[in-house]
């Protein structure tokens, strides 16, 4: 299994979250008094929640840019797959290291420099 650092950031995030939260409820239940910083705490917490998954949104729809591109042209190396999508190289290889590692899209490596590998969809 892969863990990517984008899932580690979700996680996270909603780890984070859900305990400001539970601290929010905890502080609002003892009645320690400070009522503006356990409501800032549940705001806080509560957007950490509710944000956690909208770079997962992202992240998707920038590999569905990457499996469009390859599938209209098997065999293209990263840079014009950089061009044809629009995304930096540095999000392509991204996508593309996710794609590979995930069994959606075959690297016809070898011994070729990282650049200049080309990518196509797995059959």
């Amino acid at each position: 299994m892969t863990i990517y650092s984008d899932d580690l950031v979700k996680a996270t995030k909603l780890f984070v979250g859900f305990s400001a939260v539970m601290f929010a409820a905890i502080d609002a239940i003892m009645g320690s008094g400070t009522v503006p910083y356990g409501l800032a705490l549940l705001c806080c917490g509560v957007l950490l929640v509710h944000t956690a998954g909208s770079g997962q949104d992202y992240l998707r729809r920038r590999d569905t840019q990457v499996v469009a591109c390859l599938s209209s042209n098997p065999g293209t190396p990263l840079p014009k797959i950089s061009a044809a999508t629009g995304l930096s190289p540095e999000r392509v290889a991204s996508s593309l290291q996710r794609l590979v590692a995930d069994g959606l899209v075959v690297s016809d490596s070898g011994r070729t420099p990282p650049l200049a590998r080309s990518y196509r969809l797995a059959r």
